[in-house]
């Protein structure tokens, strides 16, 4: 442009964008798809599975406990290759059996909540690997006290709370058979099981499935979040 004789030309700034404004729209992406991801296929909201058959347990681990010795233990995990949990009484022990668990109708061995020298314990947390899990559930047998059991996400927050009734009087002797299980609107990171009194109870058969490690949550960086850096090295490339 021409000002008093003299030709003028406007500066130019250079634009670019942040190298993170891309990854951080493809991150809100993936974090949005995670929560789709982590409910199970058939379930649209947080309820509470009665039967192994529940369609919401297709497909899922199961933790039969045959593959562990009989031993009494103040922690342990149960791993099916790198997914699985950790089971921790809150005080004494609980233990793999392989005794009773035929007697009520599961077969080969089983978790049990009696501690070493007959004392019940029936209060335990479990904690699942990763990022947690979409949906689980469990054959709990031979249960004479009422249960709680509430869910809670990996920031603690609670998710669902469950009141298992007694299985007696109502059921008696090796009849005392059962199931119990739950799927909420978040990933189920840890749940605990409170007793009403004391008592000796049975699980088996304890089946979930672990929210996704490739695609969410956790310490590893998802695909679409390496690839949401890649497109914005380029843009800010392409650009200054």
């Amino acid at each position: 442009m021409l000002f008093a004789g003299v030709e003028l030309w406007p500066e130019v700034i250079p634009i670019s964008i942040p190298p993170v404004s891309i990854a951080a729209v493809v991150r809100a992406r993936v974090t949005a798809a995670c929560a789709l991801l982590a409910i199970a296929p058939g379930t649209a909201f947080a309820r509470l599975i009665g039967s192994s058959s529940d369609p919401a347990l297709v497909g899922a681990l199961v933790e039969t406990f045959d593959s562990y010795a009989p031993a009494y233990f103040n922690s342990q995990s149960f791993l099916i290759g790198t997914d699985g949990f950790t089971v921790t009484p809150l005080a004494d022990e609980l233990h793999v059996d392989n005794t009773y668990c035929a007697s009520f109708g599961t077969g080969g061995s089983c978790l049990d909540t009696l501690s070493n020298g007959s004392g019940a314990n029936d209060d335990f947390d479990v904690v699942f690997t990763g990022a947690g899990v979409s949906v689980f559930g469990f054959d709990l047998t031979a249960l004479d006290t009422d249960w709680t059991i509430e869910t809670y996400d990996t920031n603690d927050n609670l998710l669902g709370s469950y009141l298992i009734v007694s299985q007696s009087p109502g059921l008696t002797d090796f009849d005392r058979r059962g199931y119990f299980g739950a799927t909420e609107a978040l990933p189920i990171q840890y749940f605990t099981a409170r007793s009403g009194g004391t008592d000796r109870a049975l699980i088996d058969n304890f089946a979930y499935t672990p929210v996704p490690r490739a695609e969410c949550g956790g310490a590893g960086r998802t695909r679409l979040d390496r690839a949401g850096d890649g497109w914005s090295a380029v843009l800010t490339r392409d650009l200054h």
